[in-house]
């Protein structure tokens, strides 16, 4: 009888083995769904909510996207920060830095435009406009508030995201106020806090293309 549970002595050894390893994936699949930790950002909007109006806060998996309401950044069809603005962000991206668990993030400015085609000297179209307006803020991320371009990356995107549909609940055109509204607050540029991705060393090279 001894020597049977002897025997069997290393069954309850895999089953102990087997939860471990049940455990273990648990937890690493709760891990990995957690939300991007945004909440230093968070706290900071809540408790300067009067200097933040119509500023918008969102998580997910890997980013913080903060959207910026862009009649206060530029005047219409122009691309130029106005200078209220940069004094209004200065602020606003210094808490950024100063927040640790952003320290190591790659910031990306995505520029959006509303869906009133442009043509000037300066801009032949809003992908224009949008690339520029988010090169702009870019610019003075690196001049003027010290941020390292290696952090930085840029996005235009002209009209083709809207944050809201420019069609009402029937599938039709918006027209009037509703069109207005939609417009304008499609009109923004949004700072996405994100966690890099590996780097080009790290990454698998499938194809290089160079003459040998």
């Amino acid at each position: 009888m001894a020597r049977q549970n002897r025997s069997e002595g290393w069954i309850l050894t895999f089953a102990d083995l087997m939860t471990l390893l049940f455990c273990f994936f648990v937890l690493l699949t709760t891990l990995s769904t957690q939300p991007k930790n945004c909440k230093g950002l968070e706290k900071y909007m809540k408790e300067s909510r009067s200097r933040f109006v119509n500023y918008e806060l969102r998580s997910t998996k890997l980013s913080c996207i903060v959207s910026l309401p862009q009649d206060f950044l530029f005047k219409s069809g122009d691309a130029e920060l106005k200078q209220e603005a940069f004094k209004a962000l200065a602020p606003f991206f210094r808490k950024i830095r100063e927040l640790p668990e952003h320290k190591q993030d790659l910031m990306v400015v995505e520029g959006h435009t509303d869906n009133v085609p442009i043509r000037t000297k300066k801009f032949r179209n809003n992908w224009e406009l949008s690339s520029a307006r988010a090169t702009n803020i870019a610019t003075m991320l690196i001049e003027k508030l010290d941020y390292q371009p290696e952090s930085l990356s840029v996005n235009g995107f002209a009209d083709t995201r809207p944050k809201i549909s420019y069609k009402d609940s029937s599938g039709d055109p918006k027209t009037g106020q509703e069109l207005k509204i939609a417009r304008k607050i499609n009109r923004r540029v949004e700072i996405i806090l994100t966690t890099p991705a590996e780097s080009r060393e790290e990454s698998n090279l499938l194809f290089d293309g160079l003459e040998k």
